[in-house]
């Protein structure tokens, strides 16, 4: 154990809708062989957290909260060997922990391990902290890459949940689309050109996790991606990035209609990435998907479905529901985060101190900022 380990912490707290406070913890210790506690150095503020902040699912009361974090190894367990992970290396972490071990980890399902839980979930105490324990470090933590630029690190937050979730909506419906995977990053490899003038759709969600998958459907060469929400912000910054039409849904409530009847001659878009998780999103997803088409949906699900059983039935509707299987992804996400990551820089609008947790949960909830990192190395 590093001596130089202070008992207490600062950490962010959950303690109801709209009520975060930073506080005084105590800090986390090895409490077995597989474990690491890492000294966080930049935490997110994902979307994710803003369900329990609004009250649409319980939140982990007066728990420590956050699971987009990195930081350096300060501790780690007898299981954990040199060669593994070393005392000041910096490493990156997946929002979830997972055994590495079980039969979903070995298959590639990680997001489904029988050990798995997200930080700042119940029982996981989370990373907006200064200090956070890792349980399953050896499945759960990966070596930060050596900076090849002169960028700050906070952007590899997004590699914790944002970016690789937004690849994840889009390997699914590359795979329904028709493409053999093969092992690697190479799976996402598209050889017939037709294919590119798919159309895609991310419905109400060109927030962080929808502007990473518009761009690697960009990397992956797909030329006609509509995005929809109503954060005027958020559309420009799909613009930059790439989308083939924007839409306003608030402020333009027809267009989505006229696009489809223009651009897919009033057949719907052939896949339609969710990544909201409202009963509006689903609907407008299961409204503007072609019969037979495909729906990614990303989104934390906290309302009734809109749709049906024999709706889907009759629709003819492939759709596939569920979070990121994090670890076992990561590996080919990060090899494309890496080509794209400068594109990401101008993501992270709002850097602040832990102390400033009340204001940063306000500023995000209300869409006034685009993506909330809490700095530790201030």
């Amino acid at each position: 154990m590093c001596e130089s380990i202070p008992k207490t912490m600062k950490a962010i707290v959950f303690h109801g809708p709209h009520d975060v406070s930073t506080e005084i913890r105590e800090t986390p210790k090895i409490e077995k062989a597989d474990d690491v506690i890492l000294k966080v150095k930049y935490s997110g503020l994902c979307g994710t957290d803003l369900h329990s902040y609004r009250g649409h699912i319980k939140g982990p009361v007066d728990q420590i909260i956050g699971h987009e974090f990195l930081g350096e190894i300060v501790a780690k367990g007898s299981d954990i060997s040199d060669s593994e992970f070393k005392i000041g290396d910096d490493v990156l972490s997946t929002f979830t922990i997972q055994c590495g071990i079980c039969w979903y980890c070995k298959h590639g399902y990680s997001g489904q391990c029988d050990k798995t839980n997200t930080f700042g979930k119940v029982g996981l105490p989370g990373g907006q902290a200064e200090y956070v324990r890792i349980p399953y470090a050896k499945s759960t933590l990966i070596k930060k890459p050596a900076s090849q630029d002169h960028a700050d690190d906070s952007v590899y937050v997004l590699m914790a949940d944002i970016f690789i979730t937004g690849y994840y909506g889009v390997k699914k419906i590359v795979d329904f689309l028709g493409q053999k995977p093969a092992v690697g990053v190479q799976q996402l490899e598209i050889k017939d050109a037709t294919i590119l003038q798919y159309m895609v759709l991310a419905p109400l969600g060109v927030g962080p996790v929808g502007l990473c998958a518009l761009r690697v459907l960009n990397h992956l060469g797909f030329k006609k991606v509509v995005c929809v929400d109503n954060v005027p912000s958020r559309l420009e910054e799909a613009k930059r990035l790439g989308a083939y039409k924007t839409i306003n849904f608030e402020t333009e409530p027809t267009l989505l209609k006229e696009v489809i009847e223009k651009d897919t001659g009033n057949v719907g878009f052939d896949a339609v990435l969710e990544v909201v998780g409202a009963s509006a999103a689903l609907k407008t997803a299961y409204d503007s998907v072609r019969r037979n088409g495909f729906i990614s949906s990303l989104g934390m699900g906290h309302e009734p479905l809109p749709f049906n059983g024999l709706d889907c039935y009759l629709k003819n509707i492939n759709i596939s529901f569920g979070r990121c299987h994090v670890w076992s992804l990561f590996p080919e996400a990060l090899e494309i985060f890496e080509t794209l990551k400068g594109d990401f820089a101008s993501f992270i609008d709002h850097k602040v101190s832990l102390d400033e947790s009340k204001e940063a949960f306000e500023l995000f909830d209300q869409h006034k900022v685009s993506k909330v990192v809490f700095d530790l190395t201030l």
